[in-house]
């Protein structure tokens, strides 16, 4: 039963690294907008809640001209 114990939370332990790395990678990319991609996302932000996901990326693609 020891062991068990031991390696759930060694696998348990893992994952959170793994989770938590991927997470700093995730980070970095996102912090790489063009200031006029950030400034679509703000306006799309202020139109539409964060329950209308669809229609505010939809915003943000006709905002950068891309739809």
């Amino acid at each position: 039963m020891k062991t068990i114990i031991t390696t759930v939370t060694a696998a348990l332990l893992a994952t959170a690294f793994a989770v938590s790395a991927d997470a700093a990678t995730t980070k970095k990319k996102g912090t790489q907008m063009s200031a006029a991609q950030q400034a679509c996302v703000a306006q799309a932000k202020k139109k539409y809640s964060a329950v209308h996901f669809l229609k505010r990326r939809a915003a943000e693609k006709k905002c950068m001209g891309q739809a």
